[in-house]
């Protein structure tokens, strides 16, 4: 991580350099209660550094004032709990797991969970009588409220710019591929820009451990404008590609597009805050028109009336894609309601009504519920991430409360600091914070020798070291940050009762102690950490997208169906992929799968899923069974095995399975049949075709991503 500077992290550090010891001092000068003055100091330092909520102002105030909530809540549990190593323990197994699976409804609620772990560890860490909760929750709840209103105050609302600016060249890249394609032949200038601008825009949206999800509904809509844009790059690139010269195209297939084209650069200009709003009335007055001039075709008994459907089938599956954006987008710029919106949106039937997306769902409590049960499995990195850290932060209570340990609060923090989502990973970070603690050990003992029990000195020393801890998160190394805390706590305690720098030989010892308990804790539970999740996911992502995907082209073409379509199943496993493939990448190391391959891996996944929906609302249906399309039910079946050979590789195989083959592509005789029927069973069996071709797109290009990550999971954890 490079130094650099930045402005929001300067004013974070200017933030809590002024205020962390004014509430510190209040208490401890004025009040004359170290135990409130202690508890004060932590609260300024969650408040103000660990929890980074986004949104706007209302929605951080709400953060804070949960924060708040809950961090008094927990000082009383770890304050009752810390009388009994036994129930201390358990405390902190339920809290610990609590905290940590909280990250799965949103960062917010991530980040304040993380920050109101801090008061618990300290008050579980020793024990105490109930006359100290007092002084502690005063203490903490006064700190956290003047942190709270500052961070309010005082932040502007910047979560998810940088991630609009690659959204909008995104879509403004798609648009201008979209109009040269209509022009002619598409430039290789403009297709090498709209593949870069792809990346860059993945690349940033899995940069953050968290998906932008929570109760902001813009930040959820904000995830959609994400997801539908990569569907709607791989429909304008293969429909390009397929399609052939477009000036040759159908006039309502021709207007279809230079609509899509239309609104993807209105929707930029949404996304940049140029104002204006997408024209998506003309979008559904031209794709009416073009569903209008297919169905004439079925009316039309001439020779080549049934020509190809490859161009009105991507120009309408693009228009689908495109309005999904533009509605996404309207609600991350807080344009649109919704729920007025949601109702509009199910009106083109891309995805079935039992299966709308998260982003429409979780406002609310059932919403909430729904997410934290579809993330009750061990295929949910969220759910294994919270019983790791569970088990080790009780080990570490446990060992605090039966041996002799000075100061178990470092010890808890320590095994908080550096667990991560795989044992190397956390030997890593463990690493890291023993050293960065030594470091500061070292500046902090000069510091003090320099300085010796002088107050005054220590009052001015405690800002700036206060001020590079509050700067590092996220721009700094992590070991300039232990470091920076290490002369934190050395000063802060000094001030409380002078020890001199002796204090610092101890918080190395508890940070190393700590580090030891994670270290174990990684190595028995999860050691493999967010990779084995990432291929279980996409294993399932494949496996079900292949059941829905027979299931759909056979009620198609007037096949009963046995039970309703899985529709939530690929979408729950392509939500917990994301989330694994975020762990993953996040993981310090550099034997990782190439980022290409992996996006190859999750697209090809996407593309399964997606397309499987589209055919729930855009085949043309008759109540009549057709009885020639046997052989494309067959030939779904046959994908659906290929999928399922893949998911074999990635799971968890006995030996190593044989390589799926990729099945041959439909012919045209295969599509027709010998009787080819009426008009319109032909037209609705070339439509499912076309969404099966879109399938059967760059199969073989899957074969050596997925016999790599399966090699992976095949060698031990500690390659």
């Amino acid at each position: 991580m490079s130094l650099i500077w930045s402005g929001p992290a300067a004013v974070r550090a200017v933030r809590a350099a002024v205020l962390v010891p004014v509430v510190f001092a209040v208490p401890l000068l004025v009040l004359h209660s170290t135990p409130m003055a202690t508890y004060a100091a932590f609260g300024g330092f969650a408040s103000l550094v660990l929890a980074q909520f986004g949104g706007a102002r209302r929605d951080r105030a709400v953060a804070h004032l949960m924060l708040t909530a809950a961090g008094a809540a927990l000082v009383v549990v770890g304050t009752l709990a810390s009388t009994s190593a036994l129930t201390a323990a358990l405390a902190t197994l339920v809290v610990a797991f609590t905290s940590y699976f909280a990250a799965v409804i949103g960062p917010n609620d991530a980040s304040g969970a993380a920050a109101a772990m801090l008061p618990f560890m300290l008050a579980a860490s020793a024990a105490a009588p109930p006359s100290v909760l007092g002084p502690r929750v005063g203490g903490w709840v006064a700190a956290s409220l003047v942190g709270g209103l500052a961070v309010v105050l005082t932040s502007p609302r910047t979560a998810g710019q940088p991630l609009r600016a690659c959204a909008a060249e995104l879509s403004e890249v798609l648009a201008d591929e979209l109009e040269a394609g209509l022009r002619g032949p598409v430039p290789e200038q403009v297709r090498g820009r709209a593949i870069a601008a792809l990346h860059q825009l993945i690349a940033l949206f899995v940069s953050t451990p968290y998906r932008p999800n929570g109760l902001v509904i813009a930040d959820q809509a904000m995830a959609g404008v994400v997801g539908q844009l990569e569907w709607a790059k791989g429909l304008v690139t293969d429909g390009l590609d397929r399609s052939g010269d477009l000036r040759q195209a159908d006039a309502a297939e021709r207007a279809l597009l230079g609509s899509c084209a239309r609104v993807l650069r209105q929707v930029a200009g949404l996304l940049r805050g140029d104002g204006g709003e997408p024209d998506l009335d003309r979008l559904e007055h031209d794709r009416a028109a073009c569903l209008a001039r297919l169905d004439e075709a079925c009316d039309d008994s001439g020779p080549g009336t049934l020509r190809s459907v490859v161009v009105p089938f991507y120009a309408l599956t693009t228009a689908v894609a495109v309005r999904a954006v533009a509605v996404d987008a309207l609600i991350a710029q807080r344009g649109a309601d919704p729920l007025t919106v949601g109702e509009s949106r199910r009106d083109w039937a891309v995805l079935p009504q039992a299966d709308v997306p998260p982003s429409w769902r979780l406002a609310t409590p059932a919403g909430v519920a729904g997410v934290v049960l579809g993330n009750a499995s061990l295929r949910s990195v969220w759910l294994v991430n919270a019983l790791r850290g569970a088990v080790a932060l009780a080990a570490a209570v446990i060992l605090v409360q039966v041996s002799d340990v000075r100061s178990g609060f470092w010890v808890l923090l320590g095994a908080l600091s550096v667990l991560r989502t795989s044992a190397a990973s956390t030997g890593t970070q463990a690493v890291k914070a023993i050293v960065g603690t030594a470091a500061g050990v070292a500046v902090g003992a000069a510091l003090l020798l320099v300085v010796g029990t002088s107050t005054p000195a220590l009052w001015v020393a405690l800002p700036l070291s206060i001020l590079v801890v509050a700067y590092a998160p996220g721009i700094l190394p992590d070991v300039v940050g232990q470091a920076g805390f290490t002369v934190v706590i050395l000063v802060l305690y000094n001030i409380l009762a002078p020890t001199g720098w002796t204090l610092g030989l101890v918080r190395l010892q508890d940070v190393a102690i700590g580090c030891l308990v994670s270290l174990v804790a990684g190595v028995l539970v999860w050691p493999r950490g967010a990779g084995d999740v990432v291929r279980d996911n996409l294993a399932d992502v494949y496996r079900h997208g292949g059941r829905r995907l027979t299931e759909m082209v056979g009620r198609a073409l007037g096949r009963p169906a046995d039970a309703p379509p899985p529709a939530w199943r690929p979408g729950a496993s392509m939500v917990r992929l994301e989330d694994a493939l975020r762990g993953y990448l996040a993981e310090p190391g550099s034997k990782r799968m190439a980022r290409r391959d992996l996006w190859q891996l999750v697209m090809a996944g996407v593309r399964l899923r997606l397309t499987a929906d589209s055919l729930s609302g855009l085949v043309p249906r008759a109540a009549s069974l057709d009885a020639h399309g046997d052989t494309l039910v067959d030939h779904a079946h046959a994908l659906a095995d290929f999928y399922d050979g893949i998911a074999g590789q990635l799971g968890r195989p006995d030996g190593r399975p044989p390589t799926p083959q990729v099945p041959p592509a439909l012919t045209e005789a295969e599509i027709t049949g010998e009787r080819p029927g009426t008009p319109q069973q032909r037209l609705r069996r070339r439509w499912v075709a076309e969404h099966l071709r879109h399938v059967e797109l760059h199969l073989a290009d899957l074969l050596g991503p997925a016999e790599a990550m399966a090699e992976r999971r095949r060698r031990g954890w500690w390659h």
